[in-house]
């Protein structure tokens, strides 16, 4: 497990690396292909089982939250479904921690058995603009006892209205290296859908970025007591 400069989070895990979407603003694709041949990225950027990986959850001396890999798409559809179980059961044998997962394919949540999902388990997915709202929808449709978050990151479109039902948590940032600006309106429009419902709501530092003079949000549902 590695430290991370991700905000909302402590620590990453990988034993899972690579993607096949292709995104166009993917900095993990970066890394990966500058480091090809490397150790840690003997594969590039083409999606890899690290079984070693597994025990590392067990070197962590406090209770944290980690972000499941933060250099995959642990739920493409190119994951084979033993790889997922594989680190659940994992996942299962140290349950001090809070495992935050973040996906583009969401309705693979759908075929995840009950017993994974513990109160130390979050799940969400990725949307930067209004032609990924349909995996809002898809959140939307998973049982009550799953706690959900939606990261709105990249912000790369307008976003005039959401409905973000049954959300319990909202992440939004701007993109990096090259920056681009969000659009104001569309983090009051998230912002105000989230206080109506009761959801908390997290701004990466890159929207301070644009906006220095706006309140910065930094609300987390799974803040860790680390005592």
């Amino acid at each position: 497990m590695n430290k991370t400069k991700i905000e909302w989070c402590d620590l990453t895990w990988n034993p899972v690396t690579g993607c096949k979407h292709g995104c166009p603003y993917c900095y993990a694709r970066k890394i990966a292909e500058r480091f090809r041949g490397s150790k840690a990225w003997p594969a590039g950027f083409s999606p890899m089982f690290h079984a070693l990986r597994l025990d590392d959850l067990k070197t962590a001396t406090k209770p944290q939250s980690i972000f499941v890999c933060s250099m995959a798409d642990l739920f493409g559809e190119w994951v084979p479904d033993s790889w997922i179980e594989m680190i659940f059961a994992a996942i299962q044998s140290e349950r001090r921690h809070t495992y935050l997962f973040l996906t583009k394919n969401p309705k693979r949540y759908h075929a995840i058995p009950k017993t994974y999902f513990s109160k130390n388990v979050w799940v969400g997915t990725s949307v930067t603009g209004i032609d990924d709202l349909n995996r809002i929808e898809t959140m939307q449709e998973l049982p009550d006892y799953i706690k959900t978050f939606v990261s709105f990151e990249p912000m790369l479109g307008k976003f005039d209205a959401i409905d973000l039902l049954g959300i319990d948590q909202i992440i939004m940032g701007a993109q990096t290296k090259p920056g681009i600006r969000p659009e104001y309106d569309g983090v009051l429009t998230i912002c105000e859908e989230a206080d109506d419902l009761g959801a908390n709501v997290f701004m990466k530092d890159s929207i301070a970025k644009w906006f220095p003079d706006r309140e910065l949000r930094r609300e987390l549902a799974w803040s860790v007591d680390k005592k």
